[in-house]
């Protein structure tokens, strides 16, 4: 598959996110008409809504204009913070012995 333009990849991470185009408009103070140009390469988005999307789908600017999924340490912390968020006490611990657990398989590897 070739580079990805800036809406396919905007597209790509609303929808990880979970978030409609009316949703991300709202976010954004955009249009949704606005986010369905930019998300159809119809439209380039600013340089300021290129930054408040990049912020609210926790991804980096770099990643939308430059095809690279780098991303800030903070970025990932936000993004362990929604995973657990509402889960009880029982269930954050469990996932943490996955995580451990996988991260010993990789260590050994």
């Amino acid at each position: 598959m070739g580079e990805m333009l800036i809406g396919d990849k905007i597209r790509e991470a609303r929808k990880k996110a979970g978030l409609t185009q009316w949703q991300l408009a709202e976010k954004v103070f955009v249009s949704e008409s606005y986010i369905a140009l930019i998300e159809s390469n119809k439209r380039n988005p600013s340089m300021s809504v290129l930054t408040k999307l990049a912020e609210v789908l926790n991804i980096t600017t770099d990643h939308i204009v430059f095809d690279t999924s780098s991303r800030n340490t903070d970025s990932f912390t936000l993004e362990w913070q929604k995973l657990i968020e509402n889960r009880t006490p029982e269930e954050i611990e469990s996932a943490l012995k996955i995580v451990k657990t996988y991260f010993e398989c990789i260590d050994e590897l």
